[in-house]
């Protein structure tokens, strides 16, 4: 397994800029460091390729792109997913990905939050 430092940024990505605005506006307002958002599959790899997130929120139809690729590598980093899409019928989620948060949209504010800090609670467990 190749071992990634993880950053302490939470990634955003949602081909919806206002979405990806609000959700930048709770994390920060809650504390975290936002790495992003990006808007586009592209956007979001390049960014991955230059910091590795502590935990990202991913929309998973990205003007009509999937997001599993960044997902997959997110995930080999070790990097905590919150899924959050208005279609969740996803072979993907159900499968691979099942263990992973996923949220309905639209996301309430507190729902974002508490899958997050499940999430990043677990992550730091494992690392005891």
């Amino acid at each position: 397994m190749n071992f990634v430092s993880l950053s302490s940024r939470i990634l955003i990505v949602d081909d919806e800029a206002l979405i990806a605005f609000d959700f930048e506006m709770t994390l920060v307002d809650a504390g975290y460091d936002v790495l992003g958002p990006a808007t586009s599959l592209d956007e979001a790899l390049a960014m991955v390729s230059e910091e590795t997130p502590r935990a990202a929120v991913l929309d998973i139809d990205l003007n009509a792109r999937p997001v599993w690729p960044l997902a997959r590598k997110l995930r080999e980093a070790g990097t905590h997913i919150v899924f959050v899409s208005a279609n969740l019928r996803h072979e993907e989620l159900a499968g691979e990905f099942r263990n992973e948060p996923q949220l309905d949209k639209p996301v309430c504010e507190s729902d974002l939050l508490k899958a997050l800090k499940l999430g990043l609670k677990e992550q730091a467990t494992h690392c005891l």
